[in-house]
């Protein structure tokens, strides 16, 4: 029975996976500007930072207090490996082509609604950011 839904799982993700191409895969409802409004991590207790993040069909863009931070491309991944590990669930990759991070970096996402976290490897001590869809 388990050899059975583990494969099941797979077809399921290949399946889902299948109609997108390197680079050109969009999550449902990622498409839009989220506000951060709780970041979980092993840091200096304090108010959260005033940033957002923009989701393009392919790109992205960081923002604090509405200056850019950041910004590149993304793919979508079957799981991320922050951490050191592998996530569970959907990642995306992220690749940094401005500010002062050069450089690509998995986060495990979870989508549901008008909310969006990205995990960057929490179990590591890395930040858990939550965002809310920006109306």
């Amino acid at each position: 029975m388990h050899r059975l839904a583990c494969s099941l799982f797979l077809v399921c993700a290949v399946t889902a996976m299948a109609g997108c191409k390197k680079n050109n895969c969009t999550p449902e409802g990622l498409t839009d500007s989220w506000k951060l409004t709780h970041r979980q991590c092993y840091c200096a207790p304090g108010p959260v930072p005033n940033e957002t993040v923009t989701f393009t069909a392919s790109g992205f863009s960081f923002f604090r207090d509405g200056q850019l931070v950041s910004s590149g491309t993304y793919s979508l991944i079957a799981s991320s490996s922050a951490c050191g590990g592998r996530s569970a669930g959907p990642g995306l990759q992220l690749t940094y082509i401005s500010g002062s991070n050069r450089s690509t970096q998995d986060a495990a996402y979870k989508l549901s609604g008008n909310r969006l976290v990205l995990d960057y490897g929490g179990p590591c001590d890395a930040p858990v950011d939550t965002y809310e869809r920006v109306r």
